[in-house]
């Protein structure tokens, strides 16, 4: 939620429509409020800065978790199918962000002939 919404306590439906919990969310609205991560505007609800930093933090943080499982996974196929070596060290660098994807593939290619 990064736009403005309607306050729950004005728009019942605004809740149900994003499936968010009916008997905590005026918890939820006053202690995200008091951390700073959302505001009360009036009759609308709106994320502060200082929440859009936590949002996007969180974000990276899960997809940073993603990417090693990535790598995680691309050893556990080196270790059945060491024929694919090249490849999946490619796709590593690729998941590190030590490489982007022209770099990956290029080196498949050199490493292929």
């Amino acid at each position: 939620m990064l736009a403005e919404v309607p306050h729950p306590d004005t728009d019942p439906a605004a809740v149900a429509v994003r499936d968010l919990e009916e008997t905590s969310i005026a918890d939820d609205v006053q202690t995200l409020s008091w951390m700073g991560l959302l505001e009360v505007r009036g009759e609308r609800l709106a994320i502060t800065p200082h929440g859009r930093a936590a949002h996007f933090e969180a974000e990276c943080a899960a997809l940073s978790a993603r990417l090693v499982e990535v790598h995680v996974f691309a050893d556990h196929l080196q270790r059945r199918t060491p024929s694919i070596g090249t490849e999946l060290h490619a796709l590593r660098q690729l998941a590190d962000g030590s490489w982007s994807v022209t770099e990956a593939v290029a080196y498949v290619e050199r490493r292929g002939h």
